[in-house]
């Protein structure tokens, strides 16, 4: 069984009477275990596929499945549920507390999940040891670089134990150096862990670290490869 299946999904937008096709009836497989980099320019459809597999959003047409279950028709509940248990999200924006200190942060999804409180911390200080961060556990997110910050991010994606990490544009805003660090942390949870991960970027540099790359264009996958 595939992990991840989509089969001829559409994404259409409406603004107003204008309609946007964002996705052109994509048919695509990922097994469990996979390290795969969606590429592409603005606009091309990769942001759009990241969300329907993230389960962010719906087909408009098409059939989604996930550990061969039909996500594609289920409410905004039901896919609420599905994100919160399968899915690690990590965003080109950070997207901490800044009020909180990073393993508060880490347990965010936790809270979320009732876990008891001293079960939550230590398992947020598990995830940021297991991303090099456990000495900055009681660090704000101003005191943090920004890869050290993505790195809180990571940890906070990793707690739920997800099926999938997705990452959007992860080393977006960060520098050469930081970007190297965060992807490395990726492919050494993809090959220890067998974690499945695929992560959005327009930089080839990046794209590299994936064992598996498609393009997308126009909504289109116009290449699949590794």
């Amino acid at each position: 069984m595939k992990l991840i299946k989509l089969e001829k999904v559409v994404k259409i937008y409406k603004f107003g009477e204008n309609e946007v096709k964002a996705l052109d009836s994509i048919t695509v497989e990922i097994d469990r275990g996979e390290f795969v980099c969606v590429m592409g320019p603005s606009g091309s459809g990769k942001s759009t596929f990241m969300n329907i597999v993230g389960c962010l959003d719906t087909p408009t047409s098409g059939k989604y499945y996930l550990e061969g279950i039909d996500v594609s028709t289920m409410n905004a509940e039901e896919l609420a549920e599905i994100r919160n248990k399968k899915i690690g999200f990590i965003f080109q924006q950070f997207n901490l507390l800044p009020r909180a200190k990073a393993w508060e942060n880490v347990e965010l999804p936790l809270i979320y999940a009732g876990i008891n409180s001293k079960e939550r911390k230590n398992k947020a200080l598990e995830m940021l040891n297991k991303v090099g961060l456990l000495e900055r556990a009681e660090y704000f997110p101003r005191q943090l670089s920004g890869g050290e910050q993505q790195r809180v991010a990571i940890a906070r994606a990793l707690v739920n134990n997800p099926s999938i990490l997705l990452a959007d544009e992860p080393t977006g805003n960060l520098d050469s150096k930081s970007s190297i660090e965060i992807m490395q942390i990726f492919k050494k949870l993809n090959e220890e862990e067998g974690l499945t991960t695929i992560v959005v970027t327009h930089e080839p540099d990046i794209a590299a670290f994936g064992k598996r790359q498609i393009r997308f264009l126009d909504g289109k996958i116009i290449s699949d490869t590794g």
